[in-house]
């Protein structure tokens, strides 16, 4: 019973996953340069494939507290304080799937030499912002700790007239991304807030 459960949710998560690939396409690797100037700062399929691994890794972890926890409640009462984490690890699944639709629901392209960026959104209008002259503050929204080699979050960058949020797996593709990402942590004063799950 408790293979069957496990392999459920792999399964539908890999769904879920192999859905998401096939509508919408996902780099290979490396940045593009289809704008004349800019480069995609873009997750790369290498970035989302391991954080993949490690959200499934975690949530069948939480599945086996939930399997100790129903097996040994009845001799061993105290037992109960497994379920929270183990709900908790499981909440990863849906974590990954906040985010990573947040990275294909837009693309940010940015320009070295101007400081220009321009976003492209599936649902929205797009708009672009110098990185110097329009940011009001910055935000990193995280977890409140690293589970087993996972921290999910997002920068939130405020603007004049927009708010940009980009989850780290966008930013964990390095070096390619860095240069974008060196300059705002560079100049910026940024205010880290810590979440139980930072949702976009």
């Amino acid at each position: 019973m408790r293979f069957l459960i496990i392999g459920l949710i792999i399964l539908v998560a890999y769904l879920v996953i192999r859905k998401k690939f096939n509508l919408f396409g996902f780099a290979a690797g490396g940045s593009k340069d289809l704008k004349s100037g800019f480069q995609l700062i873009e997750a790369s399929s290498a970035v989302i494939q391991a954080n993949l691994k490690k959200t499934i890794s975690n949530v069948i972890m939480g599945v086996i507290l939930i399997l100790i926890t129903v097996l040994l409640f009845v001799k061993i009462k105290i037992i109960l304080f497994l379920l929270p984490i183990a709900f908790f690890l499981i909440g990863y699944l849906f974590l990954f799937n906040n985010h990573f639709s947040k990275v294909k629901s837009q693309q940010v392209w940015y320009n070295a030499k101007t400081d220009e960026v321009f976003i492209e959104q599936l649902k929205g209008e797009n708009y672009s912002f110098n990185l110097f002259k329009d940011i009001e503050a910055v935000q990193k929204i995280e977890s409140i700790q690293t589970t087993r080699g996972l921290l999910y979050g997002y920068y939130r960058i405020k603007l004049k007239n927009n708010i940009l949020e980009i989850p780290y797996l966008v930013a964990e593709n390095k070096p390619v991304n860095n240069l974008f990402f060196d300059t705002i942590t560079q100049n910026f004063k940024i205010d880290v807030q810590k979440r139980i799950f930072p949702i976009i």
